[in-house]
Formats: C-alpha cells, sequence, structure tokens
C-alpha cells in the first residue's frame, strides 16, 4: 500500500523534494489525514463485475459484493470528515437518478445505458478524488502561509507592530491608520483562520490578553469591542481588533450592531440571523462550517451573524459601524492607508507605555531570563 505521506511541489531551489503528509478539513473545522487507496482495478478496459453471495445457508448475510470491506466504524468515520462538497456531489448523483426514472420522450435507452456506465466507479475511485482534493487544499494553504504577514516566521512579518509577545498569541498594532486611538489586534502565533478552531490553551489566552485590555481602556474611562470576521473559503490568518471607545458609546454599541446585523444581507436566511453570545459563548453559538461575523462587548458577551453569501459581505462591515458611530472619515474603515515606519514605531510606543501595568506577559520574560 502507498505511503500516507506523499511527495508534494518543489524547494526554492529547485532539486530537492519536500515531503508532506496530505489531510483534509472536514466540515467540523477537524483536520484529518487522508488515507491512501491501494489501486486494484485497471483504468480502462473491462472490467469484471464482482458477484457477491448475499446467503449463506439460506440466511442473507450481505447486501453488496463490498459489504465486508467496510465496518460500520469506517463508515462512521467517512461520514464525520465529509465536507459540504461532498454532500453536494451525493446530492447531484442521487438527483441524477431520479431524473432516469421520469418519463421523457427525449430520454432514450441510451441515454440511460450511458448514464448509468458513467456513474460506475471502479475501487478506489473516491479516495483518488480525496486525494486530490486534500492536495489541492494543501496547496492553497501552502500560498496562504507565504504571503502571511501575520505569521511570526514570515520574512514580511512587522515585528516593529509587535507589543506582547504570549506563548500562543501575540498583541500588535495594526501598520495602517488606526480608526480609534488605542486600536490593537489580537493574532495567535499559529495561522489559524477561525476562533472555533482553536485549542483551548489558545482560547484561554486570548482572554486573558482580553481581560488586561479591558481593565486597562477601564482605566482611561472607555468600553472596548472586538471584532471577527470569518471566511470559510478564505485562508486569512484569524485577527481579533480590539476598539475602544468612549464609554457613552460603548453603551450604545449593542444597539447599533443589533439593528445593523438584522439589515444585513437579504431578507431570507437559512440560519438565525443575530446570535446573542453571551449566555454559551462564541463557540458554543455559531455553527461550524460557515462564514460568520461576531462582535464582543469587553467581557459580557455580544453577537454573532452568520454571513449566507459572504462573497457579497464586507470584511469592514464591524468598522463601519464603528465608524459611523464615531463620525469616521470613510477612508479611515473602509481601505485605511499603511502608515510610514516611523508613524509605525510611534504607535507602538505609545501603546506599549499604555499596556506596561498590564503586561502579564513580563513574568515569561522573566523567566526565560
Amino acid at each position: 500500500q502507498e505511503s500516507e505521506k506523499t511527495q508534494e511541489g518543489r524547494s526554492s531551489r529547485g532539486q530537492e523534494t519536500e515531503v508532506v503528509e496530505l489531510t483534509r478539513t472536514d466540515r467540523h473545522g477537524n483536520v484529518r489525514p487522508v488515507m491512501s487507496a491501494a489501486i486494484t482495478e485497471p483504468r480502462q478496459g473491462r472490467r469484471k463485475r464482482n458477484v457477491a453471495e448475499t446467503h449463506e445457508s439460506g440466511d442473507r448475510k450481505r447486501y453488496f459484493a463490498d459489504d465486508d470491506k467496510h465496518s460500520l466504524t469506517d463508515l462512521v468515520a467517512r461520514e464525520r470528515q465529509s465536507t459540504a462538497e461532498d454532500v453536494d456531489a451525493m446530492f447531484h448523483r442521487l438527483s441524477g437518478k431520479v431524473i432516469e426514472k421520469v418519463d421523457d420522450d427525449e430520454f432514450t435507452l441510451d441515454d440511460m445505458f450511458e448514464a448509468r456506465a458513467a456513474r460506475r466507479q471502479r475501487e478506489g475511485q473516491e479516495e483518488e478524488r480525496h486525494r486530490a482534493r486534500a492536495i489541492k487544499e494543501h496547496q492553497r494553504t501552502a500560498s496562504a502561509l507565504d504571503r502571511c504577514r501575520y505569521c511570526v516566521d514570515n520574512t514580511q512579518f512587522g515585528k516593529h507592530l509587535v507589543v506582547a509577545m504570549g506563548i500562543k498569541v501575540y498583541l500588535a498594532v495594526p501598520e495602517h491608520l488606526s480608526l480609534t486611538d488605542g486600536h490593537c489586534l489580537l493574532i495567535p502565533i499559529t495561522h489559524t483562520n477561525s476562533q472555533l478552531t482553536l485549542d483551548e490553551d489558545v482560547v484561554a489566552e486570548i482572554n486573558v490578553f482580553k481581560k488586561g485590555l479591558v481593565a486597562m481602556f477601564k482605566e482611561q474611562d472607555e468600553d472596548v469591542l472586538f471584532l471577527e470576521t470569518f471566511y470559510l473559503r478564505k485562508r486569512h490568518h484569524l485577527i481579533i481588533e480590539c476598539l475602544p471607545l468612549p464609554k457613552e458609546l460603548g453603551d450604545m454599541a449593542p444597539i447599533y450592531f443589533k439593528k445593523a446585523i438584522q439589515e444585513a444581507e437579504g431578507e431570507w436566511a437559512d440560519n438565525k440571523k443575530l446570535i446573542d453570545t453571551q449566555a454559551k459563548g462564541l463557540c458554543r453559538s455559531v455553527p461550524t462550517g460557515f462564514s460568520y461575523f461576531s462582535v464582543e462587548f469587553g467581557l459580557d458577551g455580544g453577537y454573532a451573524h452568520v454571513l449566507e453569501d459572504d462573497s457579497s459581505f464586507d470584511a469592514y462591515f464591524g468598522r463601519e459601524i464603528v465608524g459611523g458611530m464615531l463620525d469616521a472619515q470613510p477612508q479611515l474603515w473602509r481601505r485605511p492607508r499603511n502608515e510610514r515606519f516611523e508613524e509605525q514605531k510611534r504607535k507602538t510606543l505609545k501603546f506599549s507605555q499604555q499596556w506596561e501595568p498590564f503586561d502579564w506577559t513580563k513574568r515569561l520574560r522573566g523567566t526565560d531570563s
């Protein structure tokens, strides 16, 4: 049997071969290895149909020839690892079977035989299709990692923007113009797309940072909002935007966001438009396998919205609402320009001085030293 590891891609020198383990992400966000399939039938030529012995001593033992090949555990694992694309493919396949049974004068006997012949799959073809999808997913992920400016091992990573480096998460200021004074970012060190797929220790460290930021801005008589926009089809690095607001505007923020979310996208939706995350938290409130937008009002929970059509949902949706509350110029929340290196350094230094009394990562640096 072929090894689970496959050789994929060339190194920058063009000679050495990179060996990677193919994985696929299921609809629940879990990453699982892809098992290689052993090809037992030829790709071309006439195939002999396996005749199953369905009865033994007068009792039915199986229905199909491959009933003994897969155990119940394997079937359950395959179902759990299936993705939305697999469900769509099954829907189209079953729809095709129903169409054949429709009495249509244009659907001839030759068409029926041709359709049935096309549906026949040789053994291992489904595993090969999963393998091809896994290779494509690996290539997309590798391309996203090469371009990601928020991964600490990337050559484009802005070290001068980092305020505090934790164990799993770091605190930084944005490279572009800040929407509000104190605008900052919480970013996991590992390239992750959504808070729903984070490990518990990463979520716990994010909460520690949030508590420190809430306490810091509370001394300045300000509230803080935490925004996240996740697109399922994209491989963007998870960024939690932290936007402080004056106390009087912070008290009105839930009303603004509730109204904006209820009016977002179309009138008809398959999912609940407004999800209150205060009771169960974000990870237990938002269904997996969907794009979403979330806003949290300090440590008191917030709202989430499942995106029906993420292609029509703007990434600056949350910033636009805050910009409207502050009566800010559109260039600050739509596509803010990048600041010069000297301006970024000054912004980082100013925020670091404010964060100094609440910087819990100093204990990590003291331990290392």
